[in-house]
């Protein structure tokens, strides 16, 4: 049983060593992890969706004032562009800029590897276990 007793702290330790190795390409860009996680948000859903600032407060859970500060400086190292909608001028609509596509690419690569180095150490029953595991855990630690 002694064994088991860190559990949590091995889970905690291989999400910092992903998030670390993540964090790398975006230190490299100059980007936080929540300028990553945005500009993926934004390119898996806005050919969905138009993507505002409320989205992205509602889909995060990001005070308004947070949100706004982070889009202000991915805005000014022009990873996206706001731009107005012809039914409301008011509201800015969140586009992905050349560069913020090419910041995307770069840090969603680094997640393919992980994925890669993941799938390569464990077999395909592991693997399919591991998920299960996994799934079930966060449902029953939500509850």
């Amino acid at each position: 049983m002694s064994e088991v007793k860190h559990i949590g702290r091995k889970i905690n330790i291989l999400s910092h060593k992903i998030k670390r190795r993540i964090g790398k390409v975006g230190l490299e860009y100059g980007i936080s992890s929540m300028q990553a996680k945005i500009l993926g948000f934004i390119n898996n859903n806005s050919s969905k969706i138009d993507i505002f600032q409320k989205t992205i407060e509602e889909e995060f859970d990001i005070r308004r004032s947070s949100v706004t500060s982070v889009l202000s400086l991915m805005e000014k190292n022009e990873l996206i562009k706001r731009v107005s909608v012809s039914e409301d001028a008011r509201l800015k609509k969140i586009i992905m800029t050349d560069k913020g596509i090419e910041v995307h690419k770069l840090v969603y690569k680094e997640i393919e590897e992980i994925e890669e180095i993941i799938e390569k150490n464990l077999s395909e029953e592991e693997l399919n276990n591991f998920i299960s595991i996994l799934e079930r855990l966060t449902k029953k630690i939500s509850d």
